[in-house]
């Protein structure tokens, strides 16, 4: 199915984050230091706002057909959550420690997980249950928070 332009720059997003997650997945010694700075840009510079605009205006907007209660609205906040706390632990340690790479490597899956998650299941979900006017208006909402579709 091709994806809603109310959505594209989501997904367009996720496959930034794919990158950095695969990256993180497959770290060595040699590569943690990178890695790990590459995902807290990635965090800095579109991560976070990608997460606030998914919690703010994407998951409000089918809350009310899915329900508060959706195991895949309850997953991906769960996942959001814990994302921000392994990016905070990871931004406060000194910068000449050392990273544990299993830690990365955990991480790097936790983050293709999720992106897999939301692609696979969530957006189709999400394109189902609207109709074109209100994917319409989700966009221009997503575009107002400066997720602009990707024309």
């Amino acid at each position: 199915m091709k994806r809603s332009t109310a959505l594209f720059t989501l997904s367009r997003e996720h496959h930034t984050a794919l990158k950095v997650a695969q990256a993180l997945v497959r770290v060595e010694s040699a590569t943690a230091r990178d890695a790990r700075d590459a995902f807290l840009a990635f965090m800095a510079r579109e991560g976070e706002q990608h997460f606030q605009a998914e919690e703010s205006i994407l998951l409000p907007a089918v809350n009310g057909l899915f329900g508060a209660e959706d195991p895949d609205i309850e997953r991906t906040l769960r996942e959001h959550a814990e994302i921000r706390r392994r990016a905070a632990g990871l931004r406060t340690a000194p910068p000449d420690l050392p990273s544990d790479e299993q830690e990365l490597r955990d991480l790097g899956k936790l983050l293709r997980d999720h992106v897999r998650h939301e692609e696979r299941t969530l957006f189709p979900r999400i394109e189902e249950a609207l109709d074109s006017n209100e994917l319409r208006r989700l966009g221009e909402a997503l575009d107002r928070a400066g997720i602009a579709p990707y024309c």
